[in-house]
């Protein structure tokens, strides 16, 4: 018999590895724990990976403001959709999709943006084309998470996240200092 710990454990590895799986555009949020708890924890990792984005420009106060602000948008839009197909059910598990990609994605970015800044000279076409890559695949993983929990067509979803994206951008944009 498994302790409580364990358990939690357990289903946060679950997601862990259905997160991974979904920005390999190979899982749904359907196949996520219906539970807080590696909701929870996935959220803590997420404010503590945003430690590795700090420096002299960005402040970890920013980058959580962002944070923020980005966990409350998908949440949002998580609840506005759901609730219009009548699907709230699932609002866990798609927070949960939302919010895993975003550390798996930000695990990939923040080793790949300092493999270019640290080659001495950063050259912008390489970084223009990483940030292109990343973009692209973001906007592609929070399509299909979208299909899948609202029930929607491709294209619908593909607007919607790219929607999401620029909303977000000018946000950033707007609040920055």
């Amino acid at each position: 018999m498994m302790s409580p710990m364990q358990i939690i454990i357990s289903q946060w590895l679950t997601s862990l590895k259905h997160y991974l799986l979904m920005c390999l555009l190979l899982s749904s949020p359907d196949r996520l724990p219906g539970s807080p708890y590696p909701i929870a924890l996935t959220g803590l990792s997420y404010f503590l990976l945003g430690l590795l984005l700090v420096e002299p420009q960005r402040s970890y106060g920013l980058i959580s403001a962002q944070i923020l602000l980005e966990l409350g948008m998908l949440g949002l839009i998580a609840y506005c959709g759901l609730a219009l197909k009548q699907l709230l059910a699932r609002f866990q598990q798609t927070f949960s999709a939302l919010l895993g990609i975003n550390v798996i994605i930000t695990l990939v970015t923040i080793p790949a943006y300092r493999l270019i800044a640290s080659n001495g000279s950063i050259d912008g076409n390489m970084l223009l084309y990483v940030t292109l890559i990343i973009l692209l695949w973001k906007l592609a993983v929070l399509s299909l998470i979208f299909k899948r929990a609202f029930e929607i067509s491709t294209n619908l979803s593909a607007m919607i996240a790219f929607c999401y994206f620029v909303l977000f951008q000018f946000s950033v944009y707007w609040l920055s200092p």
